[in-house]
């Protein structure tokens, strides 16, 4: 993820000549530095510390902010994320100060994984948003835009926005794929594996960590090999392969020490730890968690210091020693801070494996009951996050005819196990033609189930184009409306309408006119981010939603779709070059209908088709 150069100036009351370290053909020596960060990213820490502290900010800009983010990252990589916000600061300070929006973009990502540890998960979100909304407008697909992407994905699998996640995760893969970038695609590859854990996958999970330490030589790559060690260890400890857990989580032990990596190692010594409580290697998984909590402690890694204060209550309690109520009630107000679901589900756990421990039935089984309350709560909140608001409508019918299809084929089995038993031909016989009558039925209902399918996507999707339709974009506008409302973010509106369409239709068919709306539709698709959405409004008319946008970046947008439109082939000789108008607007405070912004919208669309077309135009009155 690390890339560029870092500096090491020595300042002396005299003022010594700057050295930095150069290659053979006189450039910085980018490899060096990039190697030095995944190996000993503690030594790269001592040695930039004293040149950003020293150096003259006015003659060394550039220097300090690649200085400043090397050792940002040489913090996250080092799970000292608490230390990331004191350096990082000052880089978007003079990033934004000497206007170098690629380095804004950067501080904004690391400061969204500093914003974690504090548990600022607002904070975090919002800066990661505004680093990939500069990284693409400033470079899209990039190998600089995937690690932004990279950093932005973390953010939102640890603040449970999954899906969001994944969308990233799978872009920032696609772009180093592309750019044969195996290092980071490597990193790619480890954050999809975390979702297919999340997700409750453990094999594909374990397929993509190994396929990710494939890509990179785990030598030259100390620290992450340690975190993809520890991540294998989790999976397999999930699982239930206990011996598999073992093994991984030394390697990470054994990585995470070669690269000086204290913080990693304390990961790797509380999985241990929690193997041996399982193992029933009670004083030997106490001895580990005494040493690592201080770790935890000195660089703020709250979630890993409650699960250590509640992993030693309950090896406390096991031993009979005491002291395990002083580390509950450590661990208590840390979860009523932040209480997460599964911080609340670590907190009941324990409590309950404490009283078992001590005898004490009454509070065991009051607190056993807790958990299984929470596990309730964790399986339901999984399920809504996999639902769609627009699958709402149906759920209920395909509910209904999937039990029917239940109760028939449950009446079929009976049938034929009573055409078994019976031995008389006329029993036989009138089994089976009530067997042909169930079967029938159950065909009935299949076609039904596919046919309610098909009308849910029909519901929601032009099938022509494969864009949303207008009730479907209209739905996703207002939703966007009323967020960006409530939450006082930028928001902005565009139409969209094929020049001369009418021409393709009289002059070559409609055959040869539903081909032009396929492919228009598709390049303005290929110009959108992941959270922008298109829908088709009518005819040959479009709309756009562009959240956290406003309409001055509309102008990049549109020269990107015009070029993919001058490069698009239609194999019709003599065919005349597709070309669109658009009409851009932005969401107001004033603003208090959706209708009303969408009438600026088609205004400014009407005027970029008044004023010649092939062209844009903005309404913002």
């Amino acid at each position: 993820m690390l890339f560029l150069f870092f500096s090491l100036i020595c300042f002396t009351a005299s003022a010594n000549e700057t050295k930095l370290k150069y290659d053979d053909e006189g450039k910085l020596d980018i490899d060096y530095y990039n190697h030095l960060i995944v190996t000993q990213p503690q030594q790269l820490i001592s040695q930039l510390n004293p040149f950003i502290n020293e150096s003259d900010t006015e003659t060394d800009i550039e220097i300090q902010l690649h200085a400043r983010y090397l050792i940002s990252n040489a913090y996250y990589y080092l799970s000292q994320r608490n230390k990331i916000s004191s350096v990082a600061e000052k880089g978007l300070t003079l990033a934004k100060a000497h206007r170098s929006k690629k380095f804004e973009s950067r501080f904004l990502a690391i400061l969204a994984i500093g914003a974690l540890s504090n548990q600022n998960i607002n904070i975090a979100n919002d800066y990661a948003h505004r680093a990939l909304l500069l990284a693409e407008e400033v470079e899209a697909n990039s190998s600089f835009h995937g690690e932004v992407l990279l950093l932005a994905a973390q953010v939102f699998y640890e603040t449970g926005a999954l899906q969001s996640a994944l969308k990233v995760m799978v872009k920032a893969n696609k772009i180093f794929t592309d750019l044969k970038d195996d290092k980071n695609r490597s990193e790619a590859m480890a954050s999809i594996a975390l979702m297919y854990d999340e997700l409750g996958q453990p094999e594909q999970a374990i397929e993509y960590h190994l396929k990710s330490l494939e890509l990179i030589n785990v030598e030259e790559n100390l620290v992450e090999a340690s975190i993809t060690y520890y991540n294998i260890a989790l999976t397999y400890r999930s699982s239930g392969n206990i011996e598999k857990a073992q093994d991984y989580a030394e390697l990470s032990l054994e990585y995470a020490s070669k690269a000086g990596d204290e913080v990693g190692a304390a990961y790797a010594n509380y999985e241990l730890a929690s193997l041996y409580e399982e193992l029933q290697q009670t004083e030997r998984a106490l001895d580990l968690v005494n040493n690592i909590l201080p770790v935890f402690a000195e660089n703020n890694v709250t979630g890993m210091i409650i699960l250590s204060h509640l992993l030693r209550a309950r090896l406390k309690a096991q031993l009979q020693l005491p002291g395990w109520k002083t580390d509950i009630t450590t661990a208590e107000p840390l979860v009523e801070k932040t209480p997460t679901l599964k911080r609340r589900l670590a907190l009941v756990r324990s409590k309950a494996k404490i009283y078992e421990s001590i005898n004490n039935a009454s509070l065991a089984l009051e607190y056993y009951k807790q958990w299984v309350e929470l596990n309730e709560e964790q399986l339901k909140l999984s399920q809504e996050q996999s639902t769609r608001r627009y699958q709402a409508m149906f759920e209920l019918n395909e509910a209904e005819a999937e039990n029917k299809l239940l109760h028939t084929q449950k009446k079929l089995a009976e049938t034929e196990l009573e055409a078994r038993e019976f031995r008389q031909w006329l029993l036989i016989i009138l089994s089976l033609l009530l067997l042909l009558v169930l079967a029938a039925a159950v065909t009935v209902l299949l076609i039904q189930i596919k046919t309610k399918k098909k009308f849910r996507e029909l519901a929601l999707i032009d099938e022509l184009t494969n864009t949303r339709n207008r009730r479907s974009i209209s739905v996703f506008a207002q939703k966007s409306l009323d967020e960006a409302k409530k939450n006082e973010r930028e928001l902005c509106f565009a139409m969209i309408d094929i020049d001369h369409f009418k021409l393709f239709n009289d002059r070559y068919g409609h055959d040869v006119g539903d081909e032009v709306l396929k492919s228009v539709a598709n390049a303005i698709a290929g110009e959108l981010r992941s959270r922008d959405e298109l829908g088709r409004w009518g005819g040959e008319e479009w709309l756009v939603v562009l959240p956290d946008s406003q309409c001055e970046n509309i102008k990049h947008i549109f020269l990107r779709i015009q070029s993919r439109l001058k490069a698009m082939p239609l194999n019709i000789q003599g065919a005349p070059t597709v070309t669109i108008s658009m009409g851009c607007t932005n969401l107001t405070q004033q603003d208090t209908s959706l209708e009303k912004v969408l009438k600026r919208a088609d205004e400014a669309l009407y005027e970029a088709k008044k004023n010649g077309r092939n062209r844009f135009e903005i309404n913002l009155a």
